[in-house]
């Protein structure tokens, strides 16, 4: 499979449009017409995950990570270097697999064995658009199947979802116009009004499918943004565990289930004793999400977080590290490399750089 078709294939995955606007993620290095059949998974573009891609014959590193997050004014990196001379290529998969429906947090609540409610926070870096569109009737359901088609209608976990009304056009033809059906210079026509909601990131291509398959020669379509988002994506998760289970209990879960050598926990005062209903997660660095979670949860799973996010959050904490939270999603990058029927390595979590070299003295 070329990396060119793999990056169609990331768009319906974890779309790149959805990554926060400071973030690098998708093609780091590499040719879109270079063929790919192993596939060498690892949160960190490291020395190590370069060696062993090569050592299992890939042709590409999948990371979370991105290999290049500051701009690059020359290319002397030997990491980088060592990579163009084995003609790797490297695709990383950010903070839009932060944020995708199927995300880095789905699969640490997998790993943790809970049951998910719902996103922490709408947060993506995509924006919502309501498209409206009007249409002579006989040409509303091509329409509408061409909208869906490229993309839009997709509400939550519903898909095809569009609102349909009965209308009624008028105009005035300048001398050079070319009226639908010859209808004449002046008049008016039965018409349908379509509304969609749109993600920017399939924008584009949606407006060029309606205006392909409409008839006039001037359609009139509206786009605009809506505060709305879409339900389908956001950052952390709202989780619950199917049976009673206290904050030491958790915690204690927590560390063995991540298989990490500990676990920090803030109690906030709480008794470790006290039942705990909803459960906060986010992979990785998740401090900007204590906020959210004083507000929908009784604690809040996640790494990174610094002295004072300590100090001023009024939920308990559970601190299980930046990297014991994200590597789960090493299994969910696996799985769409098979779908893809390529073939996945990850790379184990006693070989990655953090854990070789990191001493808990």
């Amino acid at each position: 499979m070329k990396i060119s078709e793999i990056m169609k294939q990331i768009e319906e995955f974890a779309p790149l449009g959805l990554a926060l606007s400071w973030d690098n993620s998708g093609l780091q290095i590499g040719d879109l017409n270079s063929e790919v059949e192993n596939v060498y998974i690892t949160l960190d573009v490291t020395s190590t995950a370069v060696q062993k891609a090569l050592e299992n014959e890939c042709q590409l590193i999948l990371s979370h990570h991105p290999l290049i997050f500051q701009q690059l004014k020359n290319i002397t990196n030997p990491l980088y270097l060592e990579i163009i001379k084995n003609n790797l290529s490297v695709i990383s998969l950010h903070t839009n697999l932060d944020v995708a429906e199927k995300s880095v947090n789905h699969s640490l609540a997998q790993k943790l064995g809970l049951e998910v409610i719902g996103f922490l926070s709408s947060e993506t870096g995509a924006t919502n658009y309501i498209i409206v569109v009007y249409c002579p009737l006989e040409d509303a359901e091509k329409i509408m199947h061409s909208a869906w088609s490229a993309g839009a209608g997709k509400i939550g976990n519903y898909y095809n979802c569009a609102n349909k009304q009965e209308s009624e056009g008028y105009y005035k033809a300048s001398e050079n116009a070319k009226p639908y059906k010859d209808s004449g210079i002046e008049g008016h026509i039965a018409e349908t009004c379509l509304q969609f909601c749109c993600e920017s990131f399939h924008l584009n291509d949606v407006l060029n499918a309606i205006r392909q398959n409409h008839p006039y020669e001037t359609p009139l379509i509206y786009h605009y943004e809506v505060a709305n988002p879409n339900p389908a994506y956001g950052l952390g998760l709202i989780c619950k565990y199917n049976a009673e289970i206290n904050l030491q209990d958790l915690a204690i879960l927590v560390k063995e289930r991540l298989n990490c050598p500990q676990v920090k926990l803030w109690t906030a005062s709480f008794d470790l004793h006290k039942n705990i209903n909803r459960i906060a997660i986010c992979g990785g660095s998740g401090s900007s999400l204590i906020s959210a979670a004083q507000k929908t949860a009784d604690v809040l799973i996640t790494g990174d977080i610094s002295y004072h996010g300590f100090l001023e959050s009024k939920i308990p904490l559970i601190d299980a590290g930046h990297f014991y939270t994200e590597y789960p999603a090493l299994q969910l990058l696996a799985d769409f490399v098979n779908k893809l029927q390529l073939h996945p390595f990850i790379m184990p979590q006693n070989e990655h750089l953090y854990t070789q070299h990191l001493l808990i003295i």
